[in-house]
């Protein structure tokens, strides 16, 4: 049987799009997101004049969910998160340190790394996201399934993103 745990990392290895939900002063937003896997959490590039980009910078916190799209009704799987959320600065150096910290599966070339690099700053609106795991959960598929009930189960999160280490 699969614990929580790994269901979790095999969602978050598996998937490249999370919904990242923000909140400001005109209410609840959600937004799809491309991310990649960094120790501890998640990143994603966007414009700073997006939705969920003000308001990560105004309130530092996000939430978001992966999904198992490929999955029936009845095994429907998904990892939510809560997220301590920041903005990195603009300049290379800051841009390269959160590009390099990325997990081993999205690591490149220090070629491509600069390339990369370059690619991000030379869009003056263009910033990266880093989304870092405060609290994580899975879908509780037994609740679902014997009481049709939709609930969740919290996960540790260190030991995820130790799991997701070895996939």
């Amino acid at each position: 049987m699969t614990s929580p745990e790994e269901r979790a990392a095999a969602i978050l290895a598996a998937q490249r799009f999370v919904v990242i939900g923000t909140a400001d002063a005109v209410g609840p937003w959600t937004a799809a997101a491309q991310y990649r896997l960094l120790p501890g959490g998640l990143y994603v590039e966007s414009d700073l004049a997006s939705r969920h980009a003000r308001a990560i910078a105004a309130s530092g916190a996000a939430s978001g969910v992966v999904y198992d799209s490929s999955a029936g009704l009845a095994d429907a799987d998904g990892v939510q998160l809560s997220f301590r959320a920041r903005q990195a600065d603009a300049d290379p150096a800051a841009v390269r340190e959160v590009l390099a910290a990325r997990l081993a599966r999205d690591a490149v070339t220090a070629a491509a790394l600069d390339d990369e690099v370059a690619a991000i700053v030379a869009i003056p609106r263009k910033r990266l996201y880093v989304l870092e795991v405060e609290l994580a959960y899975v879908f509780d598929r037994d609740a679902w399934r014997s009481r049709g009930t939709d609930a969740r189960l919290e996960v540790d999160a260190a030991a995820v993103w130790r799991l997701i280490d070895r996939i």
